[in-house]
């Protein structure tokens, strides 16, 4: 089960790249709980978490896989994440004041028959790894 339930998130991951929002939500269970922490703390549901999803789609959100390691029926990810913000009041083509955004995300996910069941959000990877009984090796 392990290396299927990488491959799912994997399979997720190349779907966001592509933008496919259809293939993401038919691999989300219907009854999917998405547990995030700090400023977006509390449960989304399968509709929050595409809404969530197409936001970041629309805001032309990068992500990069670094990480996925399995323990039976979860998954650790971590990912890192890059957006660059242009001037509104630029209108220049290639304007020079953008803001960059750049970030951390890690969260242990559950795969039940082959479909995401469950998301918590970790405030970094070693939080992830050590809720599912791992240590990192590279701290």
């Amino acid at each position: 089960m392990s290396q299927q339930a990488v491959e799912t998130i994997l399979r997720g991951y190349r779907a966001f790249l592509a933008g496919d929002l259809e293939a993401i939500e038919a691999m989300l269970d219907p009854e999917v709980e998405w547990v995030g922490h700090g400023e977006v703390a509390g449960t989304a549901d399968r509709a929050d978490v595409l809404d969530i999803l197409r936001e970041r789609l629309e805001e032309h959100y990068q992500v990069t896989v670094d990480r996925c390691t399995s323990v039976g029926d979860e998954v650790v990810v971590s990912m890192r994440f890059s957006q660059v913000e242009l001037d509104e009041t630029d209108e220049r083509p290639l304007q020079s004041r953008r803001s960059f955004h750049v970030g951390r995300y890690a969260a242990v996910v559950t795969i039940t028959d082959g479909r995401v069941t469950r998301v918590v959000e970790h405030p970094h990877l070693a939080g992830a790894l050590e809720s599912v009984g791992l240590q990192d090796d590279n701290p």
